[in-house]
């Protein structure tokens, strides 16, 4: 059996990933991209699209948390791309000294507007309560990474990027799952606000974990294949 037809299907499938995960990834940062720079052409004087007296309560953290989300998600969508992620390394690495900085100001920036902004009608001590876990969790998992390729364990400080990545981006799924209660009801109560946008965070962490179960079981795969070769190299060498 030839094994040329096999080699170009997996070959074709690694050349669409390079440019289909950063392009998902981007549509998913899309949304909050968009939002947040809505947000900034009001506060620069633009007409309201989305009005909020709160806005002028806190004007420094609104923007740092706007600008580190965008340059969060944008740039950090092509991070997952393997082509950029191992091709062309130096590019990874500087790119991430901007991603990674960006992903904890933005958490730091919105764990300080979930804490200190006042409620709005459609707030609730559940929503309030999960923003600041989902917060916690996205900050600790970036330091995590942080730490874990300051020890050269890229596996692990991929894993973590993708669980930090995943919630950072909540925003791009919370859409959709806000979008059908919306064209049902017209609105959002403080308890449908809270089940859509838990929803949308449930929805990323178990995609995320469910990629980092799926690349260590096919690089668990790989390495008994590889395996023979090595031990014969071994045994005919003696090193």
């Amino acid at each position: 059996m030839s094994t040329t037809a096999p080699a170009a299907s997996i070959e074709g499938m690694k050349k669409s990933s390079n440019w289909l995960i950063p392009a998902g990834l981007v549509v998913l940062a899309f949304v909050p991209s968009v939002a947040g720079a809505l947000r900034l052409s009001e506060m620069a004087g633009a007409a309201e699209v989305f009005p909020d007296d709160r806005v002028t309560q806190a004007p420094v953290a609104l923007i740092a948390h706007i600008v580190s989300v965008t340059v969060f998600g944008v740039l950090g969508a092509f991070q997952f791309a393997p082509s950029l992620r191992r091709g062309r390394r130096r590019w990874h690495r500087v790119a991430g000294r901007i991603v990674l900085p960006a992903g904890i100001v933005a958490a730091l920036s919105g764990l300080w507007l979930t804490l200190f902004l006042p409620w709005t009608d459609v707030d609730s001590v559940v929503l309030t309560g999960t923003r600041v876990a989902v917060v916690t969790y996205m900050l600790m998992s970036l330091i995590l990474g942080l730490l874990a390729v300051l020890r050269r364990d890229f596996t692990t400080h991929r894993a973590w990027m993708i669980r930090g990545y995943a919630v950072g981006m909540g925003a791009g799924t919370q859409f959709f799952t806000q979008a059908p209660v919306l064209a049902a009801a017209g609105e959002l109560t403080a308890a449908s606000r809270a089940a859509t946008l838990i929803l949308g965070w449930l929805i990323n962490v178990l995609v995320a974990e469910w990629i980092i179960r799926r690349s260590r079981t096919s690089g668990r795969r790989r390495i008994p294949a590889e395996s023979p070769r090595r031990a014969h190299r071994i045994s005919t060498t003696g090193s």
